[in-house]
């Protein structure tokens, strides 16, 4: 009985004729890989991956020819050569995206030194089985010191993992691990540990060797890296690591802030793209809170205005408070005012002093209105908050089905005073008793109440 062998697997076992390029540069073209492909043998068809938008190259393709055979002796020849100045990253074509998604048979070696080229990492792995994709990370032409390699199968990838790590290649311990996807990196990290350090603000003249003595005398470093533009020259920072996450905090603690010549050191844990991308949206969304909370308890509402008050007039009355940053009377389209505008102030405190100051003054025949500005959502929730609350109370009870047993006749909490005539008019008294014939003791109460208001607001005339 044989075992089930995955989809991904048996496209694997059955390749064809086509085959993954990637890694490409820029400016390379469809002429550019005919040409880097016709020497192994006619190209069936070719296609240059591009952005539906721009036009741009994604810098990978896809190159069929016509026999398996073919596409093996190209894969043999061209993989990690150069073209147009980068080494490209040729493998099989795997319309299956499990062994891509999932990270299958895939090891992530760090702690390489930066002579180590792609093509040179292959061939250490490939003792230990069929490698189906290998890449040296780098920058600009240069070596970060990791990269991956991609096995056929999961037994390859734990033999060569079993047999690297912690041997030692040009000069330096190798790390070799199973590949963990970013998010369950970020997920499965209980604490920061870290051994690589970014120091910026070098002189120009401190070398790799002057930074490495410069570190070595707080713990064993394992590298050092300075960056260079593409004259060669310092760009004034770089990146220590040590062999021991100990000594790498030390060294934060002992170095950052310590000054080299003319120079203020900074020297922190090192961090990838993302995570100095996810602190600076966070620092720049804290920032913004904090000002947008600032400006809204300095920004005063002001209403009632005379329709002769401009801009300046207003400003002048509320300077006499505080500095003053903005001022604005609304208008109409055809520059009347709509008798409201804003006042900014510098601080809370100013804004306060003259709302106490101006709400319920005069100010040219016209009673100001003056209260912290709302934007128009939370003007429109505490409005809603404010009439949920506020609502008018009924005579009769919330469940029409409970009514008390004791009914009484209506009667009113007044004397029928001879000085008010109408009250003896026989139509009055009719209209009571049509409209609530009958009331629970309770709610004879609250209309009384309501019926006493209204003949005091009509005697009052």
């Amino acid at each position: 009985m044989t075992a089930a062998v995955a989809p991904w697997k048996q496209q694997v076992l059955q390749r064809g004729a086509s085959l993954y390029v990637g890694d490409l540069d820029p400016e390379v073209t469809e002429t550019d890989l005919r040409a880097a492909f016709y020497h192994v043998g006619p190209i069936s068809s070719l296609r240059l991956c591009r952005c539906r938008l721009t036009g741009k190259s994604l810098c990978y393709a896809y190159v069929n020819l016509y026999s398996h055979a073919q596409a093996s002796r190209a894969l043999g020849l061209l993989n990690h050569t150069n073209l147009k100045g980068k080494p490209m990253r040729i493998m099989w074509c795997q319309r299956d995206p499990f062994a891509r998604k999932t990270g299958f048979a895939n090891l992530f070696v760090k702690n390489l030194d930066f002579s180590i080229s792609s093509s040179c990492l292959e061939s250490i792995f490939s003792k230990y089985g069929t490698i189906l994709s290998c890449k040296v990370a780098g920058e600009n032409g240069r070596s970060k010191g990791f990269g991956f390699v991609q096995f056929e199968s999961q037994d390859s990838a734990l033999a060569a993992q079993t047999a690297l790590h912690d041997t030692m290649l040009g000069g330096k311990k190798l790390h070799v691990c199973k590949f963990v996807k970013k998010t369950e990196r970020t997920a499965a990290a209980p604490c920061e540990v870290f051994t690589n350090l970014y120091v910026k603000n070098l002189d120009e003249t401190i070398t790799e060797d002057g930074l490495k003595d410069m570190f070595s005398v707080v713990g064993d470093v394992s590298s050092v890296a300075i960056m260079m533009d593409h004259e060669g020259k310092s760009k004034h920072f770089g990146f220590v690591n040590f062999k021991s996450p100990d000594d790498a905090k030390k060294a934060v603690d002992v170095m950052n802030g310590s000054v080299i010549g003319s120079k203020t050191l900074f020297v922190g844990k090192a961090q990838r793209k993302s995570e100095r991308t996810m602190i600076l949206k966070q620092e720049y969304k804290d920032l913004h809170n904090r000002s947008t909370e600032k400006l809204r308890a300095s920004n005063l509402y002001v209403k009632n205005l005379n329709v002769d008050i401009d801009d300046k007039k207003l400003k002048e009355v509320f300077s006499a408070y505080g500095k003053i940053l903005s001022v604005k009377v609304i208008c109409h389209n055809d520059g009347t005012s709509k008798q409201f505008g804003f006042v900014c102030f510098a601080s809370p405190e100013e804004a306060n002093k003259a709302l106490v100051a101006l709400n319920g003054a005069l100010l040219e025949g016209k009673i100001l209105h003056v209260a912290k500005a709302q934007c128009k959502k939370d003007h429109r929730q505490e409005w809603h908050n404010f009439s949920g609350q506020n609502q008018p109370q009924s005579f009769y009870p919330s469940n029409c089905n409970t009514v008390s047993s004791a009914i009484h006749q209506l009667h009113f909490n007044f004397d029928r005073s001879p000085h008010i005539p109408f009250l003896h008019h026989p139509m009055f008294c009719q209209h009571f008793g049509v409209q609530h014939p009958f009331m629970a003791q309770n709610y004879q109460q609250k209309f009384s109440k309501y019926v006493r208001l209204y003949f005091h607001s009509a005697m009052s005339f």
